[in-house]
């Protein structure tokens, strides 16, 4: 029954990755979250951008996805990392094989790491699923065989997207924090609540990180100038922190 569950919610969220029919308004929201983007990470290089939630099932995998997919279409050259080696999805979202893939990197079963990157999965869309779950997933984050991935790939690529677990529930998305750009959060309308977004940004404070920006999801809003009504827009705010 749990297995049959998984499979319903992963087609569920299959539908919101954006494609050809995705809705103009969704659309051009994640182009202006792709603007901001471009602005608050124009003094990194690399350009690596961490994407977390503040709790599980606020749609972080799939902004994640939809981020790369946005930044490609701009003609960037993107991978998209799946670093959730606790509970990996983008292999299920996009459906690639993940017999190998981040954790045979960083625990030194594979060597090569142009074997392990699904190419072109999207147009100028490259990535990296997480592999088989490891014991040690944030030990592996933390390494230097870490450090030495992302500046090997970082010379490969325009832009790398980081899909990390939800802060508050581990710490490995701040262990990138010297090996990355910033951190860009994903926030879900009716379900993370303040004492969740106050106890992320503690956290972020605490361990010294940058926030690049703020997605919110799940929005209700009435359309406007003709394109009707919409229940999903998405949100992309820079702050300073």
């Amino acid at each position: 029954m749990a297995k049959k569950i998984e499979r319903l919610q992963m087609n569920v969220s299959r539908k919101f990755i954006l494609s050809d029919d995705t809705q103009f308004v969704i659309k051009e929201a994640y182009k202006a979250a792709r603007t901001n983007l471009t602005f608050a990470l124009a003094t990194y290089d690399p350009k690596i951008a961490v994407v977390t939630s503040c709790a599980p099932a606020e749609g972080k995998s799939t902004n994640c996805l939809n981020l790369a997919i946005t930044m490609a279409e701009m003609g960037e050259s993107v991978l998209l990392i799946d670093a959730d080696m606790r509970k990996p999805v983008q292999h299920s979202l996009l459906r690639l094989d993940n017999s190998m893939g981040l954790s045979s990197i960083l625990g030194g079963i594979v060597g090569d790491v142009s074997k392990v990157i699904a190419k072109g999965v999207r147009q100028n869309l490259d990535v990296l699923t997480a592999g088989p779950v490891p014991p040690n997933p944030a030990e592996l984050l933390a390494s230097s065989r870490m450090e030495k991935l992302l500046n090997i790939i970082g010379e490969h690529y325009d832009y790398i997207f980081i899909d990390t677990p939800p802060v508050t529930v581990v710490a490995d998305a701040f262990v990138l924090n010297e090996k990355t750009s910033g951190i860009v959060f994903v926030i879900k309308e009716g379900s993370t609540t303040h004492p969740e977004i106050e106890e992320a940004l503690e956290r972020t404070r605490m361990a010294n990180g940058k926030i690049l920006g703020f997605i919110k999801t799940n929005c209700n809003h009435k359309g406007k100038s003709g394109y009707g009504s919409y229940k999903y827009k998405y949100k992309y705010k820079y702050k300073e922190y």
